[in-house]
């Protein structure tokens, strides 16, 4: 089977930074990508469609881009594979990684919109919140020629990271890369202390047990001197990683969920990639993309 990576574009600087990291990523592990330019139909451009019939000019215009960014970013351009679609931007993307099954979606910001907030479109919310399939956000500007084979995995061992654990593992696989796990310590207590110091021998055991390189730290920030998402954000700087994976919560699983502000301010602030992981049926312990479940102590 296939590896594949779907990477919508709009031509705009942006997508060309998001290019080079498909590009990256498929040189590791040997995927296929796959790009896809949607044209957004709001209302004024329904009218544009209906009255001046212009829809197959904006097409073939679209078409043409396409294929000129192809040739400009790509070694072997005959190899990529594209599609131009009509739509919502995130129902077009959900239709297309349910059909085409990618290992990664690769989406950035909206430079028009989103360059100077902290806050994600809905675009990118929808899409994070509601595709079964990895999503890789792109907001900072790092090179991925200068990426070293790490993944920073930020945890909160106060609440459940079986799916980060998991969704980590087979990316850890997938790339042959090491792991990162970093906790920020902000209760400066003994019982906490000791309780922290367990879970995270737990979570290194289990990366070993899938002979995966793993190294382990807890972050004291006891006064809160920094937020959270400064302290990943520096550890990644350090490390320069291929992506940080980070989890998300939803207090009410199964429904379109408010990404939290310290996951939004990690995704729009991070010079790396983010991988953003949501929690799946936990009940029967499945999600259609990740197939290991592990939680080998009952504590994750």
């Amino acid at each position: 089977m296939t590896n594949k990576i779907l990477v919508p574009v709009d031509f705009e600087q942006q997508s060309l930074l998001n290019i080079k990291w498909a590009n990256f990523y498929a040189k590791k592990n040997n995927s296929e990508i796959i790009l896809t330019h949607i044209i957004e139909e709001n209302s004024f451009l329904k009218k544009l469609f209906r009255e001046e019939n212009i829809e197959k000019k904006i097409i073939e215009k679209s078409e043409e881009n396409i294929k000129e960014l192809i040739q400009n970013q790509f070694n072997k351009p005959d190899e990529i594979k594209y599609s131009i679609e009509k739509g919502k931007t995130y129902e077009v993307i959900e239709d297309l990684a349910e059909e085409l099954e990618p290992d990664m979606i690769i989406i950035g910001r909206n430079e028009s919109t989103q360059k100077k907030s902290k806050y994600l479109g809905s675009n990118t919310l929808h899409i994070i919140s509601e595709t079964d399939y990895p999503v890789i956000s792109i907001y900072g500007d790092a090179n991925p020629d200068d990426a070293e084979d790490w993944i920073l995995m930020p945890v909160d061992i106060t609440k459940r990271v079986s799916e980060q654990l998991s969704t980590t593992i087979e990316f850890a696989k997938f790339f042959n890369s090491k792991v990162k796990v970093i906790c920020v310590d902000e209760k400066d207590t003994v019982s906490h202390d000791a309780n922290m110091l367990v879970k995270m021998n737990k979570i290194k055991e289990t990366f070993v047990e899938y002979n995966i390189d793993v190294e382990t730290e807890i972050i004291e920030n006891h006064k809160k001197q920094k937020s959270i998402s400064q302290i990943i954000n520096e550890e990644a700087e350090k490390i320069r990683p291929l992506f940080v994976s980070i989890m998300l919560r939803d207090e009410q699983r199964f429904r379109l969920f408010n990404i939290g502000s310290v996951a939004q301010e990690i995704i729009t602030t991070c010079k790396y990639p983010v991988l953003s992981i949501k929690p799946w049926d936990v009940e029967n312990e499945i999600n259609p993309v990740i197939k290991t479940i592990i939680n080998p102590f009952k504590i994750f």
